[in-house]
């Protein structure tokens, strides 16, 4: 379950709920982003983590391209993980995992937006796949070029080897 708020085309309020773990991922700009757990509320952040091959790497459970897996393989990250939905961000914004990477143009403006506001308030980064900012509520809900996700410090180093397949 993915819930958030959109103002000026970002998202300044996100929820995902994992019910199955009875698990909730919260954030709301410049308040920060929680995990509840166990009962428990507790901070989350993204790791410091900015060498590529010690990164772990999580990706789609049902639409991991031949593509995706070659780009992560050529990039020397070996550890990854599949899951499934917005679970991946929540995974990133908690520390368990550093990237996520997809080039699918099937993505849209609601499949992101909660974990958008979340990973961005654990100190992570999510753009398209070309390093352009999201953005929401714009006609075309689409997202043309992908989504990258990482923990913020190694966001740059994956854009520019991806920008070299082009």
């Amino acid at each position: 379950v993915m819930i958030a708020l959109v103002q000026n085309q970002k998202p300044i309020l996100g929820v995902i709920a994992w019910p199955t773990e009875k698990t909730l991922f919260v954030a709301q700009k410049n308040a920060g982003a929680f995990r509840y757990s166990d009962n428990n509320w507790e901070k989350i952040s993204v790791t410091k983590i900015s060498e590529l091959p010690k990164c772990r790497t999580i990706g789609s459970r049902h639409h991991l391209s031949d593509k995706e897996k070659d780009f992560i393989e050529k990039i020397g990250i070996k550890d990854f993980t599949s899951i499934g939905s917005s679970l991946k961000v929540g995974k990133i914004s908690s520390g368990q995992a550093e990237v996520y990477i997809t080039t699918t143009n099937k993505m849209k403006e609601w499949d992101t937006a909660a974990s958008y506001c979340i990973i961005s308030e654990a100190g992570g980064k999510m753009t398209d796949m070309l390093g352009n900012e999201l953005t929401y509520n714009n006609k075309n809900v689409y997202h043309q070029n992908g989504i990258l996700v990482t923990n913020g410090l190694i966001h740059e180093k994956i854009l520019t080897e991806f920008k070299k397949l082009e």
